[in-house]
C-alpha cells in the first residue's frame, strides 16, 4: 500500500483550565490515504473539531506528531508552514460565522491566492481572476454572485463559497469539520455530492468530522470513533458498519433512525449517566462509567487492539 498523505503518531492536546488541564485530545493515531477520507464521528464534545484544527496546526499539539508526506509538520518553522499550508485546507461547520461579513464573495474567494498563494509565488491579478471565476463554477457558484455578500446568500451557497476559498489553492487535503450540519437535509445531499466529485476529479483527501453516522456512512472509506477524546474504535466504513464492536460504536449505530422493520425491532441500546469530566481524567477507558459491560481492568487500561486488517478496537464486550 502507499504511504498516507497526513499521519497522525499519538497526538495530544490538552488546554489550562483552572481545575486543570482539558485531555480534549487523547494519544490518537490516524493514517489518511491519497484521495480517500476518514470519517471522526462521536457525540459533541468528544474532541472532533480540536483534532482537525491540531492536525492543521491552528492550534499547537502538546505531544504527538503530524506527518505530511512523511515529514512532522509540528516541528514546521512559519517560513516552512507557509509552503504546506496551501496543500492542507479546512472547511468550517458555521458557513456565516467563518466568512467576513464586510468582504464579497469574490473578494473572499480570491482572499488566500493573495495571502497564502502570494507569499510562494508571484500571482498576476489577470491570473487571479481566471483562477477565481473557474473556482466558483465549479463549486456551483453563478458568476452573478461575484459582488453579493454572504447574508445575501443562504447556507448552501454560502457551504459552496467556503469550499470555494479552501479550493482555491488547489490543495490535496481538507479537513471538512462539520460541513454540513448547519444545512437542511437536501442541500446536505449536494454539498456531500460536490465534495466527492470534486474529490474525484482532484484526487482529494478528506478528515470528515461529523456526529452523524448517516453521512459518514455516505462519505467515508475508513471511520474513526472518538469518545471523551479517545479512539474507541477504527475500521473501514463497510466493516464499521456491519460489524461494530465497542459498546460506544454499536450504541451510536443503534441510534439512526430507519424504516427497516428487522431493525426497529431490535432490542434498543441505551447509553445511561452523564458525560464524566474531561479535567484531570482517570486513567482507562473514558467510557467504563457508561458502559454496561465495565469491569475494574476497564478503568485502568485504554489500548486499540487490531481484531481484523485494518479494524482496530479498545474493546470488544457485548459485541455480537
Amino acid at each position: 500500500m502507499n504511504e498516507p498523505l497526513v499521519e497522525g503518531v499519538n497526538l495530544c492536546k490538552y488546554f489550562k483550565t483552572p481545575r486543570g488541564l482539558l485531555h480534549a485530545v487523547e494519544d490518537v493515531n490516524f493514517r489518511i490515504y491519497e484521495g480517500k477520507t476518514l470519517g471522526v464521528v462521536g457525540e459533541s464534545g468528544c474532541g472532533k473539531s480540536t483534532l482537525g484544527r491540531t492536525v492543521l496546526r491552528l492550534q499547537q499539539a502538546t505531544s504527538g506528531s503530524v506527518l505530511y508526506k512523511g515529514e512532522d509538520i509540528l516541528k514546521f518553522s512559519k517560513h516552512e508552514m507557509h509552503k504546506v499550508q496551501r496543500n492542507m485546507q479546512m472547511i468550517f461547520q458555521d458557513p456565516y460565522s467563518s466568512l467576513d461579513p464586510r468582504m464579497s464573495i469574490r473578494g473572499l474567494i480570491t482572499e488566500p491566492l493573495q495571502v497564502i498563494g502570494g507569499r510562494t509565488q508571484s500571482i498576476s491579478s489577470e491570473a487571479i481572476k481566471e483562477k477565481v471565476d473557474a473556482i466558483m463554477e465549479m463549486c456551483g457558484l453563478p458568476s452573478h454572485y461575484s459582488n453579493l455578500y454572504p447574508h445575501e446568500l443562504d447556507g448552501g451557497m454560502r457551504q459552496r463559497v467556503g469550499l470555494a476559498r479552501s479550493m482555491v489553492l488547489d490543495p490535496k487535503f481538507i479537513v471538512c469539520d462539520e460541513p454540513v450540519s448547519a444545512l437542511d437535509v437536501s442541500i446536505q445531499a449536494q454539498i456531500l455530492n460536490l465534495l466527492m466529485d470534486l474529490q474525484e476529479q482532484h484526487s482529494l483527501s478528506y478528515m470528515f468530522i461529523t456526529h452523524d453516522l448517516a453521512v459518514v456512512k455516505h462519505i467515508s472509506d475508513a471511520i474513526m470513533v472518538m469518545y471523551m477524546g479517545q479512539v474507541v474504535e477504527y475500521a473501514p466504513s463497510k466493516v464499521l458498519f456491519d460489524n461494530p464492536m465497542h459498546p460506544y460504536t454499536r450504541a451510536l449505530l443503534n441510534s439512526i433512525p430507519t424504516i427497516d422493520l428487522a431493525r426497529r425491532n431490535r432490542e434498543r441500546i441505551t447509553i445511561r449517566g452523564e458525560v464524566s469530566s474531561p479535567i484531570n481524567p482517570a486513567p482507562g477507558c473514558r467510557f467504563a462509567p457508561r458502559c454496561p459491560y465495565a469491569t475494574e481492568a476497564c478503568k485502568v487500561s485504554h489500548k486499540l487492539e487490531e481484531v481484523a486488517p485494518g479494524h482496530l478496537v479498545s474493546c470488544t464486550k457485548g459485541a455480537r
